[in-house]
């Protein structure tokens, strides 16, 4: 072979090298090989109980080629490792408050990956965030569970103003509400609880017949002589025993005409329901109106009320439902019957009566 022809099959033969070196460069960097020997790695990691490197390789493989059910899937698997083992460690209610938050993230990335798989009915997502709620409310239950008392706030939101008559006359109102909110980070049913209480100003002030301008405005030129007061006012609340009760109530005032209407509420910290007397009480329907009967009675006996009858008393006691019996409880736990203006008998008084009851919230 002349000298020629071998420098042309030294040229060829390196060209074909290169190629094959090239085609082997080409091939071993495709995202489909690449994707497969980064969830190779995150899935050894994963076997290995080492959830965060685990959850991490997942959540790179995830940007390889496109959306990877298989990525998607390992890195939930390994976060939900992950909230394991922080559950199975947990020791007080900041630590199984963590894994709550955990069981969570778990919950927001399966709701993810179903976006985008773009098919919402994917078990390999949906039965992992099924778990993962049930793990993460179980957990729940039990910090309430384990809660005495809940720190709060107290806001006062303020609507104040004027109402200016025809004849030019500024008149000043007040009004406001007095908002309690939960603030604790680890209480988990913060959110529920504080709803209801915010639903409850928003009510106040959507009534239309909380609308004090309106009544300046009615009343005319003799708007001029009188005080405009409507607010929902908090004299207190009791936290503690898993109890969180406020005392408050609807205050209104137009010229010389006031009403007090009791609103207080009590939650229960272990599942945030709210309580009826008969559930403070502990007794029965028959027992309940025997028992708010002869204190009512008796109360006003010692204070002296002799224009009231016994047989008004009586009569509202039967009529009433159980389940609307107002009461309230002190500072110092005693839980008080509340009688106000929304009792036949009592409406013509402009006070709210507390009469302590022979029971303890805890009973």
């Amino acid at each position: 072979m002349e000298k020629k022809d071998r420098k042309k099959y030294i040229v060829i033969a390196l060209i074909v090298v290169l190629a094959a070196a090239a085609f082997g460069w080409y091939s071993y960097n495709l995202p489909a090989r690449r994707l497969e020997r980064a969830l190779k790695k995150a899935d050894a990691l994963l076997e290995q109980q080492s959830f965060e490197e685990a959850s991490a390789a997942y959540e790179q493989a995830q940007n390889i080629d496109g959306v990877s059910p298989e990525a998607l899937e390992g890195q939930i698997l390994a976060e939900m490792g992950k909230a394991d083992k922080a559950a199975a460690e947990a020791v007080d209610i900041p630590s199984r408050s963590q894994a709550c938050d955990l069981y969570e993230h778990v919950m927001q990335l399966c709701s993810d990956a179903l976006a985008a798989v773009q098919n919402p009915e994917d078990a390999r997502f949906t039965q992992p965030g099924s778990e993962a709620e049930t793990k993460r409310d179980t957990l729940q239950k039990g910090i309430a569970a384990d809660y005495v008392q809940a720190e709060y706030t107290r806001e006062t939101v303020d609507r104040s103003g004027s109402v200016d008559l025809p004849d030019g006359t500024k008149i000043p109102y007040s009004q406001y509400y007095d908002l309690v909110q939960i603030e604790d980070q680890y209480y988990p049913y913060a959110e529920t609880i504080n709803a209801a209480l915010k639903q409850g100003m928003d009510d106040y002030f959507a009534d239309p017949e909380n609308d004090i301008s309106a009544g300046i405005t009615g009343r005319g030129a003799a708007a001029k002589d009188g005080t405009y007061r409507d607010y929902v006012g908090v004299q207190g609340v009791y936290a503690d025993q898993g109890l969180l009760s406020i005392r408050m109530a609807h205050v209104r005032i137009i010229g010389d005409s006031q009403t007090n209407d009791y609103c207080g509420v009590t939650f229960r910290l272990s599942d945030c329901a709210q309580l009826s007397l008969e559930d403070i009480a502990g007794v029965t329907d028959i027992g309940l109106r025997r028992m708010v009967r002869r204190r009512i009675w008796s109360w006003f006996e010692q204070e002296g009320y002799s224009d009231i009858k016994k047989s008004d008393i009586e009569d509202y006691v039967e009529e009433i439902d159980p389940s609307e019996f107002k009461y309230s409880i002190r500072d110092d736990g005693t839980v008080c019957l509340i009688i106000d203006q929304t009792a036949p008998f009592f409406e013509d008084r402009q006070e709210i009566l507390e009469i302590p009851l022979d029971t303890e919230p805890s009973d």
